[in-house]
């Protein structure tokens, strides 16, 4: 039997009605150009005539069925859309413009139910063609996700309501400490600083190769998923799964590198691994090492392990051996890079969780007497600095004032630098490195903070409980 045809979700008399109200109405045309687009008309011939009508608005013109008949005409489409007794008939097809937002919440929604289709058909176009079941399901997700993002339309504001929600805020931060509190990490001074990373953050974490990235994000992980309970989803570019997870057992029981690659006997190692083991299978840490992977491959599994176990923070390892959705024609790497750290950072905001990003530095720093990091070392820059909320460097010079405990004599002095932070103070935090057991961590001792400003170094010593003051440490 042969399939009945079906039209489209639309309704012709709603966009007559909303054009009616836009010719006899600058309030409707204040509210509605800002919300809708030609493609949200059903009708080509109300496509052509309301996007007469939003060139005329934008250049200040006034729209009415004289302005917008000659603007038709000029582009030749007046006879296309029925001439001008069809605009004249538009101004008298409605007596006022009251109810002009119902008209605009019908089209709105036959528009979206169109894309619906749209998106489905494709999706099932591409499923038959046997391509990748798991590009396909991208695929279906991101165009799913679009239609959503489209519908949000985030008009001004009086600040009222922005200064009302901030004293809420301050409120309820009065009563509870821990009301506002991001992703801890278990870097007492760092968490301290930022009160945890945030949700919707981008964090970028960059050194030079060898220095240590992928052990500080595992450090990371570890205590954010152990000590704090959070689900931590880490995507490794550079390294299997299994030396990611070497890592993940070295650094959360202190087993020395060597015996988990070379082998033991002894029943006291071969006891701690088995425990280690056991607390990490508990643990809610995903790992995934698909290489040359893409921000739209990392978002939709993302997704799906939100939806299935929650998810509180993501680390990815690391830019510069990631995909671009588009390769640049031009071969132009810094473009793709900016395209890459947007997405990511989009990607963080969708997700309401911090994504930290691990990038390589060039050699700049290298060249230099001091040899600290500096923003513009970040390799690809440009786009790096602008869409990071926080930027921190591991560098292999020593913090200021740094000082030996002698229960770390084979501890080896490294410095947290906090080149950029969008919502407090920068600075470097000195950190100890532990090779044998691949941990970063701070010293037991108290933590020494410096305080970078632009003609002097202030310095402030912090004792390692968390819930210390920092108020006197960052007033100016």
């Amino acid at each position: 039997m042969a399939s009945k045809a079906r039209i489209m979700p639309n309704n012709l008399e709603a966009e007559q009605s909303l054009l009616g109200c836009l010719f006899i109405s600058q309030d409707a045309c204040a509210d509605i150009f800002p919300m809708l687009t030609s493609a949200d008309f059903y009708s080509q011939s109300h496509q052509k005539i309301y996007q007469a009508m939003y060139d005329n608005y934008l250049r200040d013109i006034a729209v009415d069925y004289i302005t917008v008949s000659n603007r038709l005409e000029n582009n030749g489409e007046l006879e296309e859309v029925g001439g001008l007794s069809y605009l004249t008939d538009l101004t008298n097809y409605v007596p006022s413009a009251a109810n002009y937002k119902n008209y605009y919440q019908i089209i709105k929604a036959d528009s979206v139910l169109r894309q619906i289709i749209d998106v489905s058909q494709a999706t099932i176009n591409k499923a038959f063609e046997n391509a990748d079941a798991e590009d396909v399901l991208n695929f279906a997700e991101d165009g799913i996700f679009k239609i959503s993002q489209s519908k949000q339309n985030n008009m001004l504001q009086h600040i009222s309501a922005g200064v009302n929600e901030v004293v809420d805020l301050m409120e309820k931060v009065s009563a509870d400490p821990n009301y506002n509190l991001g992703i801890k990490v278990g870097f007492p001074t760092l968490d301290r600083i930022t009160n945890g990373f945030k949700p919707g953050e981008l964090i970028i974490i960059a050194a030079r190769p060898g220095i240590g990235k992928t052990t500080l994000a595992v450090n990371f992980a570890v205590n954010a998923a152990l000590k704090y309970k959070k689900t931590v989803a880490m995507f490794d570019l550079e390294m299997s799964a299994l030396q990611v997870a070497q890592r993940f057992l070295c650094s959360t029981g202190r087993v020395p590198m060597d015996y988990v690659k070379g082998g033991t006997k002894d029943n006291s190692i071969w006891s701690t691994m088995l425990e280690t083991k056991k607390i990490l299978e508990d643990s809610n840490i995903y790992i995934d090492d698909t290489t040359s992977i893409k921000p739209a491959d990392i978002l939709s599994r993302c997704r799906r392990l939100k939806a299935k176990s929650g998810l509180d923070m993501v680390i990815i390892d690391y830019l510069q051996l990631m995909k671009a959705e588009k390769q640049s024609k031009d071969g132009n790497r810094q473009q793709e890079v900016a395209d890459l750290t947007r997405n990511i950072k989009l990607a963080a905001r969708e997700l309401g969780v911090p994504i930290l990003l691990l990038s390589q530095l060039n050699r700049e720093s290298e060249k230099r007497a001091d040899h600290t990091p500096q923003l513009s070392d970040l390799r690809e820059s440009g786009s790096i600095e602008q869409d990071a909320d926080i930027v921190m460097f591991i560098s292999d010079q020593a913090a200021e004032g740094q000082e030996q405990s002698s229960s770390d004599d084979d501890a080896i002095d490294y410095s947290l630098v906090i080149a950029k932070h969008r919502n407090g103070p920068r600075g470097t935090i000195p950190i100890k490195w532990k090779s044998e057991f691949t941990q970063f961590y701070e010293p037991n001792k108290d933590n020494r903070y410096t305080k970078n400003t632009s003609k002097v170094q202030d310095k402030a010593v912090l004792t390692p409980t968390e819930a210390d003051d920092i108020n006197d440490v960052f007033k100016e």
